[in-house]
């Protein structure tokens, strides 16, 4: 059976009409978050960009801003699992996309526009090397909270999982900011690797270790713990004479991670996409060269695919019978997304303007990418449950009933929405989709007056001008909100009422998400 990795969550409940629909959200084994970066170079734009898929299945997700914190000196932080830390003075202001209860899901973005995600990586290493029990969800959380650029965020990663042992089986962390994007992957115990994404590349993760040769003596783009290739030669998975130069995939992915059909699947369609040619069974690169320069828009279309046009993948005939959820193979949007977000960077403004996640609560077929600016100061109260945060222990130890659909939390609308739009894709989908593409043009179409604006406020009074995109921001998600109550109405798909009888059903969490074996 599979458990939820902090504690066993307790009952979720759904009308016997959704039953069906909410149990076929429990994500494929495949399944487990997809990102890409975009170097600078590599974009239409010339600006970084950051996309990013969660796959979880059902969950909660609660969206805040966390505003910076003062520590007093001599200060400690103690950890999920009892490690003790020193604190900092000061910890970064950041928004925070929560899943109450896992250790393994969170993104953030902080106030230098440090914007971290992850996805599974399974190792080889079995052994558990760990000291006062090791770090595992708090590694994400410390970045956000210290680092003021990507590379610093590696390499306060990187101490720490030196020092008190990684509890996970291995992980990839994406990380970028204004100017750089790193990739830091965690190997179970202390070892661990990173490598720079090149400005004129792009990178593609699905669920294997990314980077493969590596140059440490190349230490701008190259960083790792210092027995990483002494330790691989002593555990007999490297080779220097018969295998060459070092490739951290090769010595340290678990067997079968290279070629699980979900990893394979989703990567050669995000090539495709691209216009890269690539099969399905080839040795993928860290990064590659686009064919052509990528916009954001292209971005989110990728995030959003189900393998259209895919040879043995799509069984849809592009989406146009069936469901693909049900049918088709290596989908990068899946039955377990449950957010999307493009990030843009773009260093020649302010950052609390120039830096923008643009966020696709729940399913980014269905939902639009509406933009948050980094500088924001808080969200709508109905983007996160209310009376529930409070301390970092209501993420580790959350309420009973997260899972207990509510009305005015929007989210849960999100949810209801996506499922139903399943049950019924070819009817529901293209008006779903419609709308959310209508939505995402008007968007992108007043963003350079919106941000004409806000940068000549900001000229005259900074506080102004964060007070002018927190209010934007906010709108734009309320709007969201607003079209998806639109299409519930529109769409006749009645929200699970608790008056009625429900049925209960165990929450089963992917057994990937607790990072082992």
């Amino acid at each position: 059976m599979r458990n939820s990795p902090i504690k066993k969550l307790t009952t979720l409940f759904v009308l016997i009409p959704f039953l069906t629909c909410f149990s076929q959200e429990i994500l494929p084994s495949e399944y487990n978050c997809f990102s890409v970066l975009v170097g600078k170079d590599a974009s239409v734009e010339g600006t970084l960009l950051y996309g990013h898929n969660d796959d979880d299945g059902f969950q909660l997700v609660n969206y805040y801003v966390v505003p910076r914190k003062n520590h007093p000196r001599g200060a400690e932080l103690t950890l999920q699992h009892g490690a003790i830390i020193p604190e900092v003075s000061t910890t970064n202001k950041y928004l925070w996309m929560e899943v109450p209860g896992m250790e393994v899901s969170d993104s953030f973005m902080n106030e230098f526009g440090v914007t971290i995600g992850s996805n599974f990586c399974g190792s080889k290493e079995t052994e558990t090397d760990v000291t006062q029990g090791g770090i595992l969800y708090d590694l994400r959380l410390i970045m956000a909270q210290r680092a003021k650029t990507a590379r610093e965020a590696v390499e306060i990663a990187g101490s720490l999982m030196e020092k008190l042992g990684y509890r996970g089986s291995g992980r990839s962390y994406c990380i970028s900011d204004r100017e750089e994007a790193w990739v830091f992957s965690a190997v179970k115990g202390r070892r661990w690797a990173a490598a720079r994404v090149p400005d004129d590349e792009v990178m593609i993760l699905p669920n294997y270790y990314p980077i493969a040769e590596m140059d440490l003596q190349d230490s701008d783009n190259f960083l790792g713990s210092p027995d990483l290739i002494s330790y691989a030669e002593q555990k007999g998975w490297y080779n220097a004479i018969l295998n060459g130069k070092f490739n951290f995939r090769e010595a340290y992915a678990s067997n079968g991670a290279l070629k699980n059909k979900g990893n394979t699947g989703r990567a050669w369609s995000a090539y495709s996409s691209l216009g890269m040619d690539y099969s399905r069974d080839d040795n993928f690169p860290f990064s590659f060269k686009p064919k052509n320069k990528v916009t954001k828009q292209k971005l989110m279309d990728l995030l959003a695919g189900h393998s259209q046009g895919m040879v043995g993948m799509d069984k849809t005939k592009s989406c146009t019978i069936g469901n693909p959820y049900e049918m088709n193979e290596g989908m990068i949007c899946n039955g377990g997304t449950i957010y999307s977000f493009v990030v843009e960077s773009r260093p020649s403004m302010p950052i609390e303007i120039g830096t923008v996640m643009w966020l696709a609560p729940r399913r980014c077929d269905v939902q639009p990418f509406i933009p948050w600016y980094c500088g924001v100061t808080e969200v709508p109260e109905n983007y996160a449950k209310k009376g529930f945060f409070n301390s970092i222990q209501d993420h580790y130890t959350p309420p009973s009933d997260i899972h207990v659909m509510s009305k005015d939390l929007a989210y849960w609308n999100f949810e209801v929405l996506s499922a139903n739009v399943n049950l019924d894709y070819v009817k529901k989908h293209p008006i779903a989709y419609k709308k959310k593409i209508k939505m995402e043009t008007a968007l992108f179409k007043a963003q350079e007056k919106f941000e004409k604006e806000a940068l000549k406020k900001y000229k005259s009074s900074p506080e102004e001008a964060i007070q002018f995109i927190t209010e934007y921001s906010n709108q734009q998600a309320n709007k969201a909100y607003k079209q998806t109550l639109k299409l519930l109405t529109e769409l006749e798909i009645p929200f699970p009422s608790a008056e009625t009888e429900a049925i209960k059903i165990k929450d089963e969490v992917p057994a990937e998400h607790t990072d082992s074996e």
